[in-house]
């Protein structure tokens, strides 16, 4: 399959993950197209696209493929013209690169185990729409058909339970203490004096938690009830309020 000139950037709306590399794609000015793809046919393009894995986002362009958030956010910076808007200074790299990584590799994934282990277990009917939003008509059917199907299998490849989102809770709970603690000198962006794909990683990944009202999704999102009560309690924590101010200031 020929990948195009134009970028596409394939994603699910609800990924918190292809939001951060939509935002750095928008923040560098980088013109792509938006494609939303269904659950399962995600994986049916990117293998003819010869991604290699099937995970979203993936961005398609001329005679390639880049996969992950981070790697399109490095793509991006190399083809971007701008130089005011650097995302990754080379002053402090690889703190920049420590950062991104443990909030991809830990919070990002708890977050996610956490709100479908409530939300697709126990209220899978308000998760659908999501998966569904800016599909044409035929998708959307197609979705609303084999929704069951799609629900188990995600329930069983992200180990989704009542136990395992406790598990997720807590350790959630110990990344905004860590989060919490370097914001508490006051510092407006996590690492140097400027934005970078260190705030946007960190942000995005925590939009599920914070709903920004700038998010492209999360300001039409409730929590489910337990996850609910849990952000009553952590609606005022540095890092969350730091996430819906990075959103209102830059996105």
């Amino acid at each position: 399959m020929q990948t195009p000139i134009t970028p596409i950037l394939h994603i699910f709306a609800i990924s918190h993950y292809c939001e951060k590399a939509r935002w750095a794609l928008d923040y560098l000015g980088i013109q792509y197209e938006l494609r939303h793809v269904a659950p399962g046919e995600h994986a049916q393009i990117a293998r003819k696209l010869g991604a290699p894995s099937t995970h979203v986002p993936f961005l398609a362009t001329a005679g390639k493929v880049i996969q992950g958030s981070a790697d399109i956010i490095d793509w991006a910076e190399k083809v971007t013209s701008s130089t005011e808007k650097c995302l990754t200074p080379q002053a402090d790299r690889d703190e920049y690169a420590r950062i991104e990584k443990r909030i991809d590799d830990v919070a990002g994934v708890h977050i996610r185990r956490f709100f479908y282990s409530e939300a697709m277990v126990e209220h899978p009917a308000t998760v659908r729409p999501i998966f569904t939003r800016d599909l044409p008509l035929r998708k959307k059917l197609m979705v609303y058909i084999i929704w069951g199907k799609i629900r188990k299998i995600m329930i069983s490849r992200m180990d989704l339970g009542r136990e395992q989102g406790a598990v997720s809770r807590d350790i959630i709970a110990g990344e905004l203490d860590w989060l919490d603690e370097l914001l508490s000198d006051g510092r407006e962006f996590l690492v140097g004096d400027r934005l970078s794909r260190t705030d946007i990683a960190v942000a995005s990944l925590l939009a599920p938690l914070a709903l920004p009202p700038k998010h492209p999704t999360y300001k039409d999102i409730n929590h489910p009830p337990r996850m609910a009560k849990v952000m009553a309690n952590w609606d005022q924590r540095p890092s969350i309020i730091w996430t819906r101010k990075i959103y209102e200031q830059y996105r």
